[in-house]
C-alpha cells in the first residue's frame, strides 16, 4: 500500500507521470521550453488524467469470489 493519498487529483498525477515516461517527456523542463513537456502539455495531458480518473462508467467487476455464471 502507498503512502501517497488516494485522492482523484493524485492518482491522475501519477497517471501523468506515466504518460510522461512512456512518451520521453521531461517533466522537469524549464520554463522557456517549447517541447511537448511545456505547460501547455502538462496542463492539457493533467486535464485528459482527470477525466479519465474521474469517469462515470462502468467499473469492473471484483475478480476474487465466488462467480455469479
Amino acid at each position: 500500500m502507498t503512502s501517497l493519498p488516494q485522492t482523484p487529483e493524485a492518482v491522475a498525477y501519477a497517471l501523468l507521470q506515466d504518460i510522461a515516461r512512456a512518451e520521453d517527456v521531461d517533466l522537469a523542463v524549464g520554463p522557456g521550453a517549447s517541447g511537448p513537456g511545456n505547460r501547455k502539455w502538462i496542463l492539457e495531458t493533467f486535464s485528459e488524467c482527470l477525466k479519465c480518473v474521474k469517469a462515470d462508467g462502468p467499473k469492473a467487476n471484483p475478480t476474487h469470489g465466488r462467480s455469479s455464471f
